[in-house]
């Protein structure tokens, strides 16, 4: 068929006009994706992971409010749980025979006792000392038919002994050490005020950034969750707030606030603030310096535990310890 034939069927309408060089080019139907055989169905399919939530521009306040959260959860979970029990009466479940085991070793061992060893080797050495210090004379030596006159021996210098030091000869044992420090942030009665109300006071007049929030919160659940050193009660939270607020911020900050203005502005005296830290300090046993992935991943289980508590309404049970008689003896496991 020729191009003139082509033209006048196209100019009657017959068929459309083209070009004899041209390529017709149809687009490919549309891509069906639940009819691809390479398709892996997924009978369980999860929702996007969402994207880190970065640090660096949280919020003081959003800080604050998961530490808040996250001490009463605690508070909360605990219940009421009495104080510390002196020395002479141990009574904490995990630290009541620590004592009896102490004393045992004690006198199981009293006859190897490093103190003993220590005062024996002393006397040793001195006995030693004393012996050599005394002059040795030699007889009278003959030499060619000379004798020679008798002097005495050549002393040789005392060997210098090592100094014999016992660590921790005289301290105390383990749980009273423990006791000791844990009692100091107990109140003899319950605050009137409460975790919220006392960290807002804290924020309104001694504000920190959102990392010192953060590390409080997570030195708090180590020692209450992890380690269980010490229960958060409504009786020792304060103090145990006040004291890692203090300790987070001296550790993580270039500056911190006067000592005087925190320990006004936390309700206790200045010695007393003092005492805090320090008992703090050895509690967590000095492991204050908390990089961004520790704080990345207490801040998501902090976050997940909150709002895991607080939908549908959902009340946490709260324990509560019926009154002994004191002197009572706690009945073995």
């Amino acid at each position: 068929m020729s191009y003139q034939t082509l033209t006048t069927e196209a100019q009657a309408g017959t068929i459309p006009l083209r070009h004899p060089d041209s390529i017709i080019d149809r687009p490919p139907p549309p891509p069906v994706p639940s009819t691809d055989p390479q398709l892996i169905a997924d009978d369980s399919p999860s929702a996007p992971k969402a994207a880190d939530h970065d640090l660096f521009k949280m919020a003081p306040s959003e800080a604050l409010a998961l530490l808040i959260a996250g001490v009463e959860l605690l508070v909360r979970i605990t219940g009421d749980v009495p104080p510390t029990p002196p020395p002479k009466s141990p009574t904490v479940p995990h630290m009541s025979g620590m004592q009896a085991e102490k004393e045992n070793i004690v006198r199981s061992y009293s006859d190897r006792s490093l103190t003993r060893l220590r005062k024996q080797a002393e006397l040793e050495a001195k006995r030693l000392a004393a012996k050599e210090s005394k002059p040795e004379f030699k007889e009278p030596e003959d030499i060619d038919g000379v004798q020679l006159k008798p002097h005495p021996g050549l002393m040789s210098p005392p060997p210098q002994s090592e100094p014999y030091v016992v660590v921790g000869a005289d301290s105390q044992p383990v749980n009273l050490q423990h006791s000791a420090i844990t009692r100091k942030f107990y109140s003899k009665n319950e605050p009137p005020i409460t975790i919220n109300q006392y960290l807002q006071r804290l924020h309104q007049f001694c504000p920190m950034s959102t990392a010192v929030y953060l590390a409080t919160s997570l030195y708090i659940q180590r020692l209450a969750v992890e380690e269980r050193a010490i229960p958060v009660t409504r009786r020792n939270a304060h103090r145990l707030v006040l004291a890692g607020l203090r300790v987070a911020m001296k550790a993580l900050e270039d500056l911190s606030y006067p000592h005087a203005k925190m320990a006004k502005v936390g309700g206790v005296s200045e010695a007393e603030l003092a005492r805090l830290e320090i008992s703090f300090c050895f509690l967590v046993g000095f492991e204050l310096v908390v990089g961004e992935s520790r704080l990345q991943k207490h801040y998501e289980l902090l976050k997940d535990k909150t709002s895991r508590y607080r939908c549908d309404n959902m009340d946490v049970p709260i324990l509560t310890l019926k009154p002994r008689p004191r002197g009572a003896v706690q009945p073995a496991a």
